[in-house]
């Protein structure tokens, strides 16, 4: 009875702030703009459809409904018709994450952590995981290798392959949703971690793709900005928010921007044995002088950009936000390059590692992950028990550790 007089009353509520014009007077110009465009949409997408199933065709609906992206065929009515569907879904997705905020059917409530709890549901992940394990390659037919016998790379299994990074980025996902649910202050330094690696793969990805592609086009570019950002930039028309809310996504625009200047320009070095390194090293000066120095260069550089007044999600202004945010990682990007660099050479260890005898495998295996893991104990008991404020002075530069950490152990066997 409580929860329905509970949404009688917000119901009640909402339709009266439209009919006093409160709630359009309170609302930003971009959200009163967003609902005229989605409105328009709808509108479209309801006359279109009503037209396909009077017609006595809806075939048009019934691909629209079709989870699989196609070029948009500007003079195919199919093909407008499921954009339009598409776009209104996303509208009534946006619509609603804006009366869950500014108008929830029940109270806001404050957020309240359990260790037990959360620990309860990451196992669960795990074992949710370990039941839905499979091979990378079904197919895969991999002949048995010789002592001695050096086994071809395989893109499908080979160290950081793409079913990986996406299992990887899965998981972390996931614990980010829990951190932040919950509020879970006491896993700060972890999130951090968390962070670093998926900063670190805006690197190691983006310049593989630059290395191998050699694709430089605007049409590159643009997509890579459009998947980073449309739905920040949507969040922030409808909601009225500002964009260095959602940091995370600035982040990874700003580091991939990094990426595509630092491989762009002199492109014809990046296949020199010096040229490259000699690239890098120019980009680490920067950073060094960006972020390690107190230059002044930094403000210079975003001082067209970034103000100093306080903003949403930015109370000392979004020139200190963006420093703090970006100074946390400003290696990260920069060790993941590096990484990708000499892939090959990384990939070739394991090779080579798996060719020998077992007693040499385990033996090889063992000494790395002993040193490693020595790496990760004196990290672990030092600054990652830190507290909040003394431990975003070292991620940038002791993040890396638990990284490759992980990543070796991820891998120290084909079966993994």
């Amino acid at each position: 009875m409580t929860s329905e007089v509970a949404i009688s009353d917000t119901i009640n509520d909402l339709f009266s702030n439209f009919g006093n014009h409160s709630a359009a007077e309170s609302a930003p110009v971009s959200t009163l703009a967003s609902a005229m465009f989605f409105g328009t949409i709808t509108f479209a997408s309801a006359s279109l459809a009503a037209r396909s199933y009077l017609s006595g065709d809806s075939r048009a609906v019934q691909v629209a409904q079709s989870p699989k992206s196609k070029p948009l065929e500007i003079e195919s009515f199919t093909s407008v018709y499921a954009l339009l569907h598409h776009l209104t879904v996303f509208g009534f997705i946006l619509f609603y994450a804006y009366l869950c905020e500014f108008h929830p059917i029940f109270p806001h409530s404050s957020k309240s952590y359990d260790r037990d709890e959360f620990l309860f549901l990451v196992i669960l992940l795990i074992v949710a995981s370990v039941y839905t394990l499979k091979k990378n390659d079904p197919n895969e037919t991999r002949e048995e290798t010789e002592p001695g016998q050096l086994a071809a790379p395989n893109e499908k299994s080979d160290v950081l392959n793409r079913s990986q990074t996406e299992e990887w980025k899965g998981w972390m996902q996931f614990i980010f949703l829990l951190y932040h649910y919950y509020h879970a202050d006491e896993m700060y330094n972890l999130i951090r971690i968390l962070i670093t690696c998926y900063v670190w793969m805006t690197g190691f990805g983006n310049f593989s793709f630059f290395y191998i592609k050699g694709d430089y086009g605007i049409v590159r570019v643009l997509q890579m900005l459009w998947r980073l950002n449309f739905l920040a930039i949507f969040l922030c028309l409808t909601q009225g928010t500002t964009y260095i809310l959602y940091y995370i996504c600035l982040l990874h625009t700003y580091f991939f921007l990094m990426v595509y200047g630092s491989m762009r320009i002199h492109s014809n070095l990046n296949y020199s044995k010096w040229g490259i390194r000699m690239k890098l090293g120019v980009l680490a000066i920067v950073i060094v002088l960006i972020w390690d120095l107190d230059s002044g260069l930094f403000r210079l550089i975003h001082l067209p950009f970034l103000g100093e007044n306080p903003v949403i999600g930015a109370t000392s202004g979004s020139m200190w936000e963006w420093y703090f945010r970006s100074s946390l990682d400003h290696w990260s990007t920069f060790l993941g390059m590096i990484f990708a660099l000499n892939y090959p050479i990384t990939s070739l260890f394991y090779r080579k590692l798996e060719q020998q005898s077992v007693v040499w495998q385990v033996l090889a295996k063992g000494i790395v992950a002993i040193a490693l893991l020595g790496a990760f104990w004196v990290w672990w008991t030092g600054p990652f028990q830190q507290g909040k404020s003394d431990y975003n002075h070292t991620n940038a530069y002791f993040g890396f550790i638990p990284l490759i950490t992980y990543i070796y152990l991820r891998n120290i066997t084909p079966w993994l």
